[in-house]
């Protein structure tokens, strides 16, 4: 009975020590199961710019919480219950302690990206249906968030609304040029290559859908984390005034946490 006991008392102290190996070096250095990797590697008196998760829609409250560690409120991301904020690195941690806040990760940057074609999208069998007048993309709003759109002569009057998310920059125009393309294999009608001067006619999938013009790359086709959810979070608001039916993310980034943390994954789970 008595070696019985020993043994157990043995085993716990043992798995005790271990489950101290595995928090301890947190605890030394201040690492936060709420953090993201890059952050908790972060210090000083230099400001970061992060996307804060919260378990409730934030209120204004939750915003002074952030102001008072000296951090400053960059984008309210309401719909995915978070807030993009500049705040100085040796705060994040106090920030993360917080009980109202889920998670905190960088801002991250994204950039221009496409891995797909027609082929994929069974296009073609769309386009077929849609040259007999069906699946036209009549009455169809399209939100198309990339570099922006040009207009022209593919697109006539379809480009029915535009915001610009990049800062410092005031106009939606395509300043990179992946935007009006990615507008142009959605709902491109044709015109600019219909002609005697042409040998074909390139027409889009959808080629009389309207297109939301939600710029967030700028010039090098380069945008954050936070832009991004901030147009996902407008074609939200506008669904029902364009009959928005989907959503177009040409860009991307590396996966660095689970999709349940990653504000960019929640932004989508969100429209």
């Amino acid at each position: 009975m008595k070696s019985t006991e020993t043994n157990n008392r043995a085993q716990s102290f043992w798995g005790l020590l271990a489950l101290l190996l595995v928090l301890l070096p947190g605890l030394m250095f201040g690492q936060s199961a709420k953090m993201s990797h890059e952050l908790n590697s972060l210090s000083g008196a230099e400001s970061v710019d992060v996307i804060v998760q919260y378990h409730k829609v934030p209120t204004q409250t939750h915003f002074d919480r952030v102001h008072f560690r000296g951090g400053s409120l960059n984008r309210d991301l309401h719909h995915v219950k978070a807030g993009a904020f500049r705040v100085p690195a040796a705060r994040l941690a106090e920030l993360s302690n917080d009980p109202d806040v889920k998670f905190i990760s960088l801002d991250r940057p994204v950039r221009a990206t496409s891995t797909s074609s027609t082929p994929d999208l069974y296009a073609q069998a769309v386009l077929a249906q849609a040259a007999q007048g069906q699946y036209d993309g009549t009455g169809i709003g399209i939100a198309v968030i990339d570099s922006g759109i040009t207009s022209n002569a593919d697109f006539g009057t379809r480009v029915v609304y535009s915001q610009n998310f990049v800062v410092g920059q005031l106009s939606a125009d395509d300043g990179y040029g992946h935007g009006t393309h990615i507008a142009g294999i959605a709902a491109g009608n044709g015109a600019n290559s219909t002609g005697a001067n042409f040998s074909k006619t390139f027409t889009g999938i959808a080629s009389k859908a309207n297109l939301i013009n939600l710029r967030v790359l700028d010039q090098n086709g380069s945008a954050t984390d936070s832009a991004v959810i901030a147009a996902i979070q407008t074609a939200i608001q506008l669904k029902s005034t364009y009959n928005i039916k989907v959503i177009n993310l040409s860009l991307g980034r590396g996966v660095y946490e689970s999709y349940t943390l990653d504000p960019l994954c929640q932004a989508v789970e969100s429209a």
